[in-house]
């Protein structure tokens, strides 16, 4: 039964591919339906990393790509964003025989929160990281008391595997007292203090309202609970002396028991600092060097750079109040002579309830001269937000019209910035693909 559902879907995979279709989902869903528990045998002989949260998982997978192939590692990565159960499927099917024996030493799996249970119970992981847990899509996800037991019910269903977790973060450290895993964290030592909401300020363990010594965003930063003594420790990987790049970018020395190391990242924002430094847990654990990841880049749609006539157009994934903060911050710190885009969806991926784009504060682009432009299906409730914080919109282009808003970048020769939900940056990167070069999301 193995032998013919993995012919079915392979089979399937090459005729999407063959006409140009991503085939990142179709081939796992149809191997399901097949054999449901087929991926027990695909999974058997891999070194399995799994990597979920709210935030971060993309670029932290990416990071940690980016260094298993600088050293020669044998991998497979589910590299597209297809991170529920077909998604990890089909990655192992591309890169498994017809007989289920995977060609791959290494996985790097995303996996999505809520379906990280449903994935658990068919793989035996060796790392499981969390990056962190906020407020996301509460049509499908829940508050975060729900996100965080949903992906503490995976980990019981991985009782070898090594957790790395945020340590800066109370609800995402809360994991470590409700299994036996081995764990190790990450995390940074500052003091920014930005004005994010808070998506939990209250201890996880008794629910009295936490007390921080410093605090980077949210929630994040060093905490302890007056009541039950639950604390932050001190992290086995940490980032200290962070400074601001002229490129966007951060140097800083990371701290591990093994000493100190200077070490930088070309992609902006704090939250790229978190990314970072879980990555580089991840591969000590491995035991694979991290000084290549100093020459990584960025992943498809998160800080993705596509580059014009004169100009560069800058694409930042937005999908929550806490990553269009942190967005927002760091667009703050670049030259405010650029047309800044927000593109809002609310398609079932997204989440159909967009409330959580008045949960973030505008008012840091009010005074820049940038020319602000809204697309999308819900581009007019954007245009409402920005106006409730005294900024006029410029454009508002109703609908994913995305080719006319590459007219207005190529005619106006400025730097653009664009802020974008998921299928909102799926659905027009094809566009910029097509007119600035670049690769498909799949590749």
């Amino acid at each position: 039964m193995v032998f013919l559902t993995l012919i079915t879907a392979k089979l399937i995979f090459r005729i999407l591919r063959f006409f140009g279709l991503g085939a990142t989902t179709l081939p796992g869903r149809i191997a399901l339906k097949m054999k449901y528990n087929i991926l027990n045998k695909l999974s058997q002989g891999v070194e399995i990393i799994c990597i979920t949260g709210t935030n971060g998982k993309t670029t932290t997978c990416a990071l940690v790509e980016h260094a298993l192939n600088a050293e020669g590692c044998s991998y497979f990565i589910n590299k597209s964003g297809a991170n529920m159960i077909s998604g990890v499927a089909t990655s192992f099917i591309e890169n498994c025989t017809v007989f289920g024996r995977c060609k791959k030493e290494y996985a790097i799996l995303e996996c999505d929160e809520n379906s990280f249970p449903e994935i658990s119970r068919y793989l035996d992981a060796k790392i499981v990281a969390v990056t962190n847990i906020f407020r996301d899509q509460l049509d499908r996800y829940g508050e975060t008391e729900t996100t965080l037991n949903t992906v503490l019910n995976a980990i019981n269903n991985m009782p070898d595997a090594v957790l790395i977790l945020n340590a800066d973060c109370p609800l995402t450290y809360s994991i470590s007292e409700k299994c036996e895993n081995l764990v190790k964290t990450f995390g940074i030592n500052a003091n920014y203090k930005l004005k994010y909401a808070d998506d939990n300020r209250f201890c996880p363990l008794c629910k009295r309202e936490l007390i921080y010594k410093t605090k980077i965003y949210a929630q994040l930063g060093d905490y302890f609970c007056p009541g039950c003594a639950y604390k932050r420790v001190y992290p086995d990987v940490c980032a200290e002396e962070i400074t601001a790049l002229e490129n966007g970018g951060s140097s800083f020395l990371i701290n591990t028991k093994n000493g100190r190391m200077s070490c930088s990242i070309s992609l902006g924002g704090i939250y790229n600092v978190y990314n970072y430094c879980c990555a580089v847990a991840i591969l000590k654990t491995l035991g694979i060097d991290y000084k290549s990841l100093n020459s990584f880049s960025g992943a498809f749609g998160r800080m993705e750079r596509f580059f014009g006539k004169g100009f560069e157009v800058l694409m930042l994934l937005v999908k929550n109040p806490v990553g269009l903060s942190n967005c927002i911050n760091y667009a703050c710190e670049m030259n405010n002579d650029v047309n800044m885009v927000f593109a809002l969806n609310d398609n079932e991926a997204d989440s159909t309830d967009v409330s959580w784009i008045w949960d973030s504060s505008f008012v840091k682009i009010k005074s820049s001269t940038a020319s602000f432009i809204t697309v999308g299906i819900r581009a007019y409730d954007m245009a409402l937000r920005l106006k409730y914080d005294g900024i006029d919109v410029d454009s508002i282009i109703d609908g994913e019209d995305y080719e006319s808003l590459i007219s207005m970048i190529n005619k106006s020769k400025r730097n653009t910035v664009i802020f974008a939900n998921y299928t909102a940056m799926m659905n027009m990167r094809k566009y910029f693909v097509r007119s600035f070069g670049g690769k498909e999301f799949w590749e």
